[in-house]
């Protein structure tokens, strides 16, 4: 066998076959207000940097789009049930 085609024998990442103990719906039930808060600043702190790296960066953040219909519909009830929660508070 050519030296270049020899296959190359190592042991498997430690990872390989292990899953997390909660799903990612579980892990974001379990967290607290501030966790889910640290999370959403780190996710936006990363789309931050992701468009820095972009050339079109400013046309990216000018285009909108609008929500399909069903997800407007849940968004606006959402609003609404949050919006009474506030009140009966």
């Amino acid at each position: 066998m050519a030296p270049y085609t020899a296959p190359v024998h190592t042991p498997a990442p430690p990872w390989l076959g292990r899953t997390a103990g909660l799903s990612d719906t579980e892990d974001y039930a379990a967290m607290t207000p501030a966790e889910r808060l640290e999370c959403f600043a780190d996710l936006c702190e990363l789309a931050r940097a992701i468009l820095d790296a972009r050339p079109d960066a400013r046309a990216v953040l000018a285009r909108t789009e609008p929500m399909p219909p069903a997800a407007e519909r849940a968004w606006l009830r959402l609003v609404a049930e949050a919006q009474h929660a506030r009140k009966t508070r």
